[in-house]
């Protein structure tokens, strides 16, 4: 955001746009949905107070993916928040609808926070954020999740994840092809 009328694109690398963030947000929204337009200034303010906190500032970062209709009112929609968009085309194209499918967005608007590993913390955010706007509970993590990521370090947490995720592929493969061969041959 630069500033009330005009925004400003900027391309980052994810990487370097969410390095370092202890929480990432995916806030779905579009400038037509008007519970979004009611939520995004409380949104702003959250966010900026969470990133001021003392000892935590810049550990919360929010990705608007937009439901807008048109790159203009993207545009100007944009012009309200101060955290990073995925592009336009990207938001309201296949890229958007996979990201709200993998995270079964329903309605909007919708929060999503990850952690710093990309685990989902909360699909829940947007309703959360009205009920402790101090965000003294913030991220809203379970305790069980709280002290795997106190005690176990974030490699071994990224290595069990991959190898989890190789794992479950492998498992779906042989799901899919064992039904396959059962359909085939009832014909």
């Amino acid at each position: 955001m630069v500033d009330e009328t005009h925004a400003q694109v900027h391309q980052h690398l994810t990487n370097e746009a969410l390095g370092g963030k202890k929480v990432v947000g995916l806030y779905f929204s579009a400038d037509w949905c008007g519970p979004c337009k009611q939520f995004t200034p409380e949104l702003v303010n959250f966010y900026n107070k969470m990133n001021a906190r003392r000892g935590r500032q810049d550990e919360f970062e929010i990705v608007w993916i937009s439901r807008c209709r048109s790159v203009d009112d993207f545009g100007q929609y944009f012009t309200q928040m101060n955290w990073l968009a995925l592009p336009p085309d990207e938001a309201m194209g296949q890229r958007g609808q996979l990201l709200g499918d993998k995270y079964k967005v329903k309605s909007i608007p919708t929060l999503v926070l990850l952690d710093e590993i990309g685990n989902v913390i909360t699909t829940d955010a947007r309703n959360k954020i009205p009920m402790d706007k101090a965000g003294i509970g913030f991220p809203w993590r379970s305790p069980i999740s709280v002290l795997v990521s106190t005690l176990v370090p974030k490699s071994f947490r990224l290595l069990v994840k991959s190898q989890f995720a190789g794992i479950l592929g492998l498992v779906k493969g042989v799901i899919l092809g064992k039904a396959n061969l059962s359909g085939s041959g009832q014909r």
